[in-house]
Parts: structure tokens; sequence; C-alpha cells
């Protein structure tokens, strides 16, 4: 049983940081769309960055400091937690539960550390939430791959420095050789590939210090030494990765809420109308409590998932549930948020209308919130049909 004392302790840790070391940056890399790297490299050298990835690594091997260090990111700026936890949880994660120990012992220690980033590239220009519908090929031929395709809405593209990317095994002639949920590939890519390019980052609506964009494969010649897991089951894993990133990085979406309540109660003690402060009408004092309630309830089912994450129990339908809770309570939360802070919530200055901005991505990143219902039915008739 984790001690809830160790966890605070890292929470404040990252706090502490975050502090000190990223929050003079937050609107110049907003405005830029720059990355703060050497934020990441600073948690990274002190073991926080990374603590859901193994000790033998550098990591901890704990999923509860890792959705502490979320939440904190989250509550500082989403869009530097995105990319880290990218960086770390999805390319880090994927390796350290299918990678080989000599891919492990390349890849993961620069990951930990924050030497290195990367990034999962799955979505393609045509192929979004119809996953195993992937269109980049890998062609094999004795050891090695061939591989050709487009991948976009990639986090962490631009500035990557190792790439976990999907295609589907083909022939010679190109035709798949398997179909559905089999013939999937994962392939682990440098970026000093020949073939393999990046495009410039794209110009977003949100998670703007999070560089987003494209990966070209053009003929990539790759080693089978560098598939990582099994050739062909790629889809099966990612289920995994998924339940894993949904959880995970609901904490950003925590995180950004506990923001919004904390700067809509300084706000509205201070601000006076009809002489006296805002905080005293009931019109606040309805939507305060809504974004309270919406909070709380979000993150202990969040914390209650996270607990059977760490104990290694399935959680497909639990994580999709999760998400979806947390992408449609962040959107009410952060809207008040706004109109609590009236015409300075639209401004800048006040930081909340960009964590409205913030908001729309956990609606449609990671599964859109349509596709997670479609989940949570078919699991709940399966459930149903199953106890008859």
């Amino acid at each position: 049983m984790m001690h809830q004392n160790d966890v605070q302790e890292v929470r404040e840790q990252v706090r502490r940081v975050l502090t000190k070391s990223l929050v003079p940056k937050i609107e110049s890399s907003e405005n830029t769309g720059v990355f703060c790297r050497e934020v990441h490299k600073e948690l990274g050298a002190l073991g926080l960055a990374a603590p859901i990835l193994p000790e033998a690594f550098g990591g901890a091997d704990n999923p509860y400091y890792q959705l502490a260090v979320a939440e904190e990111m989250g509550y500082f700026n989403n869009g530097f937690g995105l990319s880290s936890l990218v960086s770390t949880c999805l390319f880090g994660g994927n390796v350290a539960r299918h990678g080989t120990e000599i891919q492990k012992k390349k890849y993961l220690p620069d990951i930990v550390s924050g030497e290195t980033m990367g990034c999962w590239a799955l979505t393609e220009p045509m192929v979004g939430s119809d996953a195993v519908s992937v269109q980049s090929k890998a062609y094999r031929d004795g050891d090695t791959y061939t591989l050709n395709g487009v991948k976009t809405f990639i986090t962490n593209a631009p500035i990557s420095d190792v790439f976990l990317v999907i295609a589907r095994e083909v022939n010679r002639t190109g035709e798949p050789l398997a179909q559905g949920i089999e013939g999937g590939t994962v392939f682990l890519l440098e970026r000093n590939m020949p073939g393999l390019r990046t495009g410039l980052p794209f110009k977003k609506m949100g998670h703007r210090s999070s560089p987003t964009g494209e990966i070209f494969l053009e003929n990539v010649k790759v080693h089978e030494s560098q598939v990582l897991g099994k050739p062909g089951k790629a889809f099966y894993d990612m289920k995994h990765s998924l339940d894993v990133e949904r959880v995970v990085f609901s904490g950003l979406a925590t995180g950004m809420m506990q923001f919004c309540v904390d700067r809509t109660l300084k706000y509205t003690l201070e601000r006076t109308q009809f002489g006296q402060p805002i905080a005293n009408f009931q019109m606040i004092q309805d939507k305060l409590a809504q974004m309270v309630v919406l909070l709380e309830t979000a993150r202990e089912y969040l914390y209650l998932i996270n607990d059977r994450m760490a104990k290694g129990e399935k959680i497909n339908l639990e994580a999709a549930i999760t998400k979806l809770v947390v992408a449609e309570n962040t959107k009410r939360v952060t809207d008040m948020a706004v109109q609590c802070h009236g015409g300075y919530g639209y401004m800048a200055e006040y930081e909340v209308e960009r964590c409205l901005r913030d908001a729309k991505l956990f609606e449609i990143g990671a599964g859109t919130s349509e596709i997670l219902k479609l989940i949570i039915a078919k699991q709940a008739y399966k459930n149903f049909q199953t106890k008859k």
C-alpha cells in the first residue's frame, strides 16, 4: 500500500520545481510554441519526470507518483505536461512493457532523465478513431523492414529524438499480410534515420506549448532488432497503452480543474461589485459549488482506477469511463471559471481562458468522447449478457 505522505512529498517536490523554473516561462512558451525542455530535464535529473517507469532504469515503478506528477504539471501548464507525459508514459511506457532488455537499456535511462524526448505515432491523415486501419506500410525483406507512410497530430513529433511508429506489414506488392487487429507492428525509430523527417509544428487551439506535427516515412530502412514487441501484434498492445494514457493523462485535467477552482476562489473574493465581493452572490456560489463537485467526483474516480491499474487489474472499461467523466467535467469547470471572471476571464492575463482552450483536447485525444461511449456501451451489453 502506497503511503499518502510519500505521494504528497513527490507532489511538493514537483510543485517547487515548476513554480521556480516553469512558471516564469509559461507565457513565452505558450506564445512561441516552444516546449520547456530544460524544465523537463530538471525534473528528470531529480527522478520526478517518469516515476512510473522501472527502477532499474531510473524510475520508481510507481503509478501513484506519476499521477501526482501529472496533476502538478496540469495545474501549472497543460501543454508542458502533455509533452512530458507523452515522452515518459507513452514512448517510455511502451518500451518498458514490450521492449527487449537491449531496447530498455538503450532508450529508457535517457527518457527517464529527460535527455531524450520521445513520441508515439498512431494517427494518420485518414486514420483517427478507426486505429486499426493504419495505412503506413512495413515490408520485410530478410532482417530489414522498409517503412513508408505519414503520421499526423503526433504530440512531440517536431522535437522527438526517438519515435514509436505503428505500421501494417505488407507483401512485396504492398498488400497487407493480415487484416483488422492482426498485422500491426511497432518500430523504434531515431531522428537521424535516412528517410525519416518531421514537419513544422501545427498552430493549435490549445496546448500551444506542446509541439504537435507530422512524421514522414520515405523508404526508411529498419533492422528487425528495432521492432518493439511481437511483429503483427501491435494493435493488441495498443489497447493497454491507451488504458494507461486515459488514466495518467486525466491527471493533467484534474490538475487544471484545481487551478481553475483556486483562481476562481481568489478572484471572486477580491473582485467587488455593488459594494461587496462577488463571492457573496449566490449565482457565483452556485457556479463555484458545481466546479468543486465536478472536480472532486472526477478526481476520486480517477484515483480509484489508478489504484486498480497499479495493482495490475484489467481496466479497459474503467479507463474509458475515467477519461469520459474527466473530459466532460473539465469542459464545464473551465467554462464556469471563465464566466466567474467575467471580462477578465476572457483576457490571457488571468490564464483561465487558456484552460478553456486546453480543455477541448480531452474530448478528442486518446479516444474521442464518442468512441469512449461506444466502448462503455459495448462492455455494458457484454457484462449484462454474461450474467444472464
